[in-house]
């Protein structure tokens, strides 16, 4: 496998504004849909001092819910619009990339910001 079938397009559906109140740090959130291997990343902190992490859907939703592990980031990035859709990706449903992209335009007027990232599931 090649470094660029590795690659894969992260929609970034969560991230704190410059103006965001009553958070000490940037956070972001980025989804890669592929069903129920969906993917997502978090990313903390500045960027010369963030940390992050990689996720499956499975791991950050549990029995149709967010796992409240995660609470502080969705709160932070007031992305808890992105829970319902990630429920129907971790129950196996159809969720596509353009269906994520027209929920957070719908939302936010814009479409998102896209950015690259290696899977480091396997």
């Amino acid at each position: 496998m090649t470094d660029e079938t590795r690659r894969l397009e992260f929609l970034v559906l969560g991230q704190t504004t410059d103006d965001a109140s009553g958070w000490p740090h940037p956070v972001t959130i980025s989804v890669h849909p592929r069903g129920e291997k969906t993917l997502l990343n978090f990313s903390k902190g500045p960027p010369i001092a963030n940390v992050g992490g990689q996720r499956s859907v499975a791991q950050i939703i549990i029995d149709g819910a967010l796992d409240e592990r995660f609470a502080e980031e969705f709160d932070a990035c007031e992305a808890r619009w992105l829970v319902p859709h990630l429920a129907r990706l971790a129950a196996g449903e159809a969720v596509s990339r353009t269906a994520l992209i027209e929920a957070y335009a719908s939302r936010f007027g814009h479409d998102p910001k896209v950015e690259w990232s290696e899977d480091y599931t396997f």
